[in-house]
């Protein structure tokens, strides 16, 4: 009885804390999922704006705009509850309602493309109807913007937007809102026990979301209660309130339970107590491992507890909740590494490449290597004739013949027209083998009927037999005037 009471009663509270470690991890992962997709549609959109003129002349703000629309109704899919997705430009540089806006409809909740908000009618501290676009040009950086009642679409929400600065210049604001009830619902579900609950507040201590408080009221501490506060990526407070008579009701019923055991079997099992103890104990402090391991983003632990109780229920649920952070974790870096056209790696997952490279070149682990520079030559020919769509499906076969042929080598797509594939191994035995063969399927498609199923490919290679005389970054520039020496003899 005094072991288990000890056992329980002090790691209840530092259970507890672990599990609203949890919960919240859970909220944030959301919050950096919608951080993620809009940092990556920022840095898409500033790669794609090569010029001013790109704003200024009609003609080239209508191609961009087009690109933008595609950009983002093919990725708008990676973010849960989006309520809105937008990319507005500087109404001082184009017509006030210019850009791209793809908000949700009230009929049949699907994420349609409508006509942007016209700036021309609000003043720029009408926070409801054009704040999210002010606030964040105003701070110069990143913002998650506090609930507020988006009187354009009708919906209570919270945005983050990202201010876009080029040439010296304000470009606009790309960002995402999300259902604040839909937040709020997430903080509601969140149940311990019977009678404790979660709730929401700004970095003012002002309530934003309590099951039985109204917004903006204050609130009280009830008595012989435990509060547990955590932060939230938006800059929010989560804060959980939990009755101490639930913390000690498991704890007295397995007292009881334990007193009752011992009365019945005190003087033929005088051992069986001890040993249950010890098992609980044991149960409760993998438990607390497992749960810091966790926090900590370890998520190549596993859990052996098999118990037919609470302790088992609780372990079950740990193993569930590790399953969903890594599936989230799993997309968000899918996103953050991943070109969505042709699905090989992109620039972002290169830069990161080059860094570990460079750690395994300087550990020896790396001794010779090779770099493959290929140009798809007809893309920008088949974007102007045919149009974005058609120049995305020659891109695509691209990738396809370039993934086929070099299959253990990782490939990376750096620019609009331009793949980078690091030769090791076999791959970099048989390089002008499988260039050859990369040559005979880009022949291959010579024939076909359609401009954009002829592939048209620049090839340029560098060898490189000593790691440690240059490094990759000199070495890609070789690959790239072999390609340009190429071209230039062909042509």
């Amino acid at each position: 009885m005094y072991t288990t009471d000890k056992v329980v009663y002090e790691g209840t509270e530092k259970n507890l804390q672990s599990l609203t470690n949890i919960e919240t991890i859970k909220i944030n992962n959301r919050l950096k999922n919608v951080e993620q997709y809009v940092n990556t549609l920022n840095i898409a959109i500033n790669g794609m704006l090569d010029s001013l003129g790109q704003l200024t002349n009609e003609k080239q703000l209508a191609e961009f705009t087009e690109k933008s629309r595609e950009l983002i109704h093919l990725t708008i899919g990676n973010t849960e509850k989006t309520v809105a997705a937008y990319l507005r430009f500087n109404p001082e540089l184009t017509s006030p309602t210019s850009g791209v806006f793809m908000a949700m409809t009230p009929t049949d909740h699907v994420l349609r493309f409508t006509e942007p908000t016209d700036f021309s009618k609000y003043k720029p501290d009408d926070t409801e109807h054009v704040g999210w676009y002010y606030a964040p040009i105003k701070s110069k950086r990143p913002i998650w913007m506090a609930p507020y009642l988006n009187k354009n679409i009708g919906i209570y929400m919270i945005s983050y937007v990202i201010p876009i600065f080029k040439f010296n210049k304000v470009i606009g604001v790309v960002g995402v809102d999300i259902d604040f009830d839909y937040l709020t619902r997430e903080i509601a579900s969140i149940r311990f026990f019977d009678k404790d609950y979660a709730f929401l507040t700004d970095q003012y201590g002002n309530t934003l979301f309590h099951p039985t408080i109204p917004k903006g009221h204050s609130f009280t501490l009830p008595n012989n209660t435990l509060l547990i506060h955590n932060k939230l990526t938006n800059g929010m407070n989560l804060t959980f309130v939990i009755p101490r008579a639930s913390l000690s009701a498991n704890r007295d019923n397995l007292i009881k339970n334990l007193v009752l055991i011992t009365m019945l079997i005190l003087v033929v099992f005088i051992f069986a107590s001890l040993i249950f103890a010890s098992s609980l104990t044991k149960s409760i402090r993998l438990l607390t491992d497992y749960a810091n391991r966790l926090i900590d983003g370890k998520m190549g632990i596993s859990l052996n507890i098999k118990r037919n109780d609470e302790i088992g229920d609780l372990a079950k649920s740990f193993v569930n909740a590790k399953m969903r952070l890594a599936e989230t974790m799993g997309q968000i870096k899918g996103l953050a590494f991943k070109d969505p056209i042709t699905n090989v790696r992109n620039r972002n997952s290169f830069e990161h490449y080059i860094n570990e490279f460079h750690i395994r070149a300087t550990s020896g682990e790396i001794s010779s290597y090779g770099v493959l520079v290929a140009s798809v030559d007809n893309f920008f020919k088949v974007k102007n004739k045919f149009g974005n769509t058609k120049a995305v499906a020659l891109l695509q076969a691209a990738s396809k013949l370039i993934c086929t042929t070099f299959d253990h080598s990782p490939v990376f797509r750096v620019n609009e027209d331009e793949f980078i594939i690091i030769l090791m191994n076999n791959d970099l035995k048989n390089c002008k083998k499988l260039q050859e063969k990369l040559k005979e399927g880009i022949e291959a498609t010579a024939n076909a009927e359609k401009a954009w199923e002829k592939v048209e490919i620049s090839l340029g290679t560098a060898i490189c037999k000593n790691v440690q005389s240059t490094t990759l970054s000199e070495q890609l520039v070789i690959a790239e005037n072999d390609m340009l020496k190429g071209r230039d003899s062909i042509e």
